[in-house]
């Protein structure tokens, strides 16, 4: 039996793509080989800024799936955290974790959290991954991809803009 990927999101790329209401076409990528994960800290980071009801939808049918620890599990992520020079948070020291566990795919626009899980030895991957994905399933076309990430762009100005504006221009010429 073929042990299935785990990719485990941070509540930032949620936000980003419920901002550009992608979310939807997020949860209907073909991951047939990828289980898609999030944590009980970063869900309820997301239910703080009120957006939990959307996310409930796709946790419910079971294309969410959502990870809770036990006291030794905290007290390892409270050590990622402490360990962190990047005054890492618990839910991103959650995500951080789980991925290391799992040997998951982490996905997050956090340039803090990215350095700090690089360094681990975690596989990290931002929302361009996100839009290739769409693009490469044919969820959504070049120029919705284009379109949406421009929107993005000015909803979340910690994008790396260079990277985006070059995959925009490509988008819109493909």
């Amino acid at each position: 039996m073929v042990k299935r990927q785990i990719i485990i999101s941070d509540a930032n790329v949620f936000i980003d793509l419920l901002q550009v209401g992608l979310l939807e076409a997020f949860f209907a990528l073909t991951f047939s080989d990828c289980e898609i994960w999030t944590t009980d800290f970063v869900y309820r980071e997301v239910k703080n800024v009120g957006k939990v009801h959307v996310l409930e939808k796709f946790k419910k049918n079971g294309k969410l799936k959502v990870a809770s620890f036990n006291s030794t599990e905290l007290g390892e992520i409270i050590g990622l955290k402490n360990s962190s020079a990047n005054n890492t948070s618990i839910a991103d020291a959650s995500v951080w974790y789980y991925a290391k566990k799992t040997d998951g795919i982490l996905l997050t626009g956090d340039k803090k959290l990215r350095k700090e899980a690089t360094k681990d030895g975690i596989r990290v991957f931002g929302i361009i991954f996100v839009w290739e994905r769409m693009l490469e399933c044919g969820i959504v076309s070049s120029k919705e991809a284009a379109d949406n990430l421009e929107a993005l762009i000015g909803e979340n100005p910690r994008l790396p803009k260079q990277i985006c504006e070059q995959r925009i221009s490509a988008w819109r010429s493909a």
